[in-house]
């Protein structure tokens, strides 16, 4: 069977991170704060890859509306 590199990465990076978690399990409270921060910075990508591919806008820009709206615009 041949080894794909791109496996042997993977399973490296998985690896490591269980390392890291387990050396880290004395800190629960900052593992779970910076597992919740990737989590929502993944998703946050994710969101933002698919409005970009679609055309979407991804977050409103209200203070530029509220001049538009105050300067008389439609």
């Amino acid at each position: 069977m041949p080894l794909d590199p791109l496996t042997l990465i993977l399973a490296a990076a998985f690896t490591s991170g269980c390392a890291s978690l387990h050396a880290l399990r004395h800190h629960a409270d900052t593992v779970t704060f910076v597992l919740a921060f990737m989590a929502w910075a993944l998703g946050a990508a994710v969101v933002s890859l698919l409005a970009a591919r679609f055309g979407l806008v991804m977050a409103p820009d209200h203070t530029g509306m509220w001049m538009h709206m105050a300067a008389g615009g439609d």
